[in-house]
């Protein structure tokens, strides 16, 4: 790789001592990540390296995501000792259910849409669990671990004095939204992270899994990339393969996304799912074919054949069972099944086509040209994907880096490099951002004919037509941290209603299109507006002030004026209700529904 210029953090600029955690919930693996902030000092990132039931000690940055249950829906083990291989004692539980890749269950249901076939493979959950109960439960396990880990190292009175003043990162993939984060940190609640109050949840914030990839890469960016030249995060899971794309805007680290983030479910773990179909359709016939023996057959598959392969030229053998075990008419023999390469690059193919076509997509979307693909994730120590995906974007002039240490601990030390560093000042909107409102009726507008029978009498007499979409932040739109999109709106009141308490309330919605800009009528296109949060205000104590108005259908009414503002240059969409009432300027923040 060639020379890098060296990134050096600023030091902490906070007045008290606290404790940064970052986590990193994958669908197949975890890890953590800490850092202790001392005012005036450069913090160091942490990894969190040991695990109960690892069967080694130190230099293991990631623990299964796995959480068993008993009958009664109780934690039995969590991580890696609930890998049955190695404690047997658990097969002799009763009612043992086993919840993985529980984290995809809490996917955007626009995704759902688009990748049904890989979805239709996720394992089912156990039956009175929900994702977020185990992701809860996953996240208790990981603090008390890294509780445990700190306090062994640093000391219990060094723990105990930041115990009140812990900051959570969570890491989640590009494709989650407002109400995945809404239920991530409702599940921080849950674990006992940060008490149920306004104050404690504000210490759970969150990054996708690409720009936390891009913290970890930033001291691996080569000198001789120009600033003017992009660099694209493929961030490859076990369960999700993201996107994430940039431009360094300056010597100091300083990036800006250039592109939309995308999020496709094409992870190593679907590799897995794909090698068990294909050794059940071959050995349909076989007295090997049992689910016992298929289900060994794909756990060493998942363990050594797939992280060691790299040649569809060559053979691989899966050693499953006895050395008196055969069956010639299967290709097995003593107890060893052989498989061709070219039988195993096929099951790497989906994930190698999806990750190509999503990356020439943004290299010919994108006006900046991408000269470099940093390869993360567990996923990405795959010698095999490396090299095909090398092998093809060479071709136009794209170099393939793998980052050094461990790919596998990237979005956790990523994450907390997020908060920390925060190297990202400008985010790309993937949407257009806005709110349901009605129009004047218009006798004259074909639009407003044709929807006529949706025209309702507002106060004033005048009559309005329901069903328009008012873009407050467009699609594709370069948004720093700083900021607001916001648009102006009315409603008319009527008298009775001036006399009442009353809650100006909107629904805060996204057009999910591949169109350039939102059709005016939300009829036109109604599966592709989805519904985000809403957004509240209590204004009683305007409306009161408001001053009446006779229209010309001789009825009093009231005009009320408020804005909604948009923030969206983090990694969280902020929305927000303004007015202004007796000179005062109000805000009232977005509640995110979790339904």
């Amino acid at each position: 790789m060639p020379p890098t210029a060296r990134f050096l953090r600023k030091p902490y600029q906070g007045d008290t001592r606290k404790l940064l955690i970052s986590i990193d919930i994958g669908t197949t693996f975890s890890g953590v990540s800490y850092a202790i902030l001392d005012p005036g000092q450069s913090s160091q990132i942490q990894n969190v390296t040991q695990y109960p039931g690892q069967d080694r000690v130190g230099g293991d940055s990631k623990v299964q995501s796995v959480v068993l249950y008993d009958k009664d829906d109780k934690v039995v083990a969590i991580g890696d000792e609930a890998d049955k291989e190695v404690f047997p004692e658990l097969y002799e539980i009763e009612g043992l259910q086993t919840a993985e890749w529980f984290k995809l269950y809490l996917r955007p249901s626009h995704l759902e849409r688009e990748h049904a076939s890989e979805i239709d493979q996720i394992p089912k959950l156990p039956k009175n669990k929900t994702a977020i109960q185990i992701y809860s439960d996953l996240l208790a396990y990981l603090y008390n671990c890294t509780k445990r880990y700190v306090t062994e190292r640093q000391g219990e009175k060094l723990w105990n004095s930041m115990a009140s003043n812990i900051y959570y990162v969570l890491s989640h993939p590009n494709g989650w939204e407002g109400k995945q984060q809404a239920e991530m940190r409702h599940a921080a609640v849950v674990a006992g992270l940060v008490p149920n109050e306004a104050e404690g949840r504000k210490r759970v914030s969150f990054v996708t899994e690409g720009e936390a990839s891009l913290h970890f890469c930033i001291n691996r960016i080569p000198d001789a990339l120009n600033d003017h030249d992009g660099i694209m995060v493929v961030d490859c899971g076990g369960g999700t393969i993201d996107f994430s794309t940039y431009m360094r805007t300056s010597d100091s680290f300083e990036f800006k996304e250039i592109a939309p983030p995308e999020c496709i479910f094409q992870g190593s773990a679907f590799i897995t799912r794909r090698a068990d179909a294909f050794l059940r359709k071959i050995l349909k016939g076989s007295k090997f074919g049992s689910d016992e023996d298929i289900n060994t057959m794909v756990n060493i598959f998942n363990k050594t054949t797939k992280p060691s392969f790299k040649s569809s030229t060559k053979s691989y053998y899966i050693k499953f069972g006895r050395n008196s075990d055969n069956d010639a008419n299967f290709g097995i023999r003593a107890g060893t099944i052989k498989l061709k390469g070219s039988d195993i690059a096929e099951l790497f193919d989906p994930a190698v086509k999806s990750i190509i076509k999503a990356v020439e997509d943004k290299v010919n979307k994108c006006t900046i040209p991408i000269k470099v693909l940093f390869l993360v994730g567990g996923f990405a120590t795959s010698d095999y994907l490396f090299q095909v995906l090398e092998d093809h974007f060479k071709k136009g002039g794209i170099s393939l880096l793998r980052p050094d240490g461990y790919l596998n601990k990237a979005v956790a030390e990523g994450a907390a490099s997020y908060y920390l560093d925060r190297t990202v000042k400008s985010r790309v909107s993937k949407y257009d951002f806005g709110i349901p409102i009605s129009e004047t009726f218009n006798p004259s507008n074909p639009d407003h004919i044709a929807r006529k029978d949706r025209a309702f009498e507002v106060a004033s007499g005048d009559h309005w037509i329901g069903g328009a979409f008012s873009v407050i932040l467009p699609k594709n739109t370069t948004v720093s941290e700083e900021t607001e999109y916001r648009r102006p709106y009315v409603v008319q009141l009527s008298d009775n209603i001036v006399k009442s308490p009353w809650n100006e309330t909107c629904s805060i919605q996204c057009y999910r299109g591949l169109e350039d800009h939102a059709p005016e009528w939300m009829d036109k296109a109604p599966d592709l507006f989805t519904h985000l949060c809403h957004v509240s205000a209590d204004v009683s104590n305007l409306i009161r002030s408001l001053k009446p108005i006779v229209s010309a259908h001789g009825k009093t009414y009231y005009l009320l004026n408020f804005s909604i503002v948009l923030l969206f240059g983090l990694t969280e969409l902020d929305a927000e209700v303004a007015w202004t009432e007796d000179v005062s300027y109000y805000l009232t923040s977005c509640i995110w529904v979790k339904s």
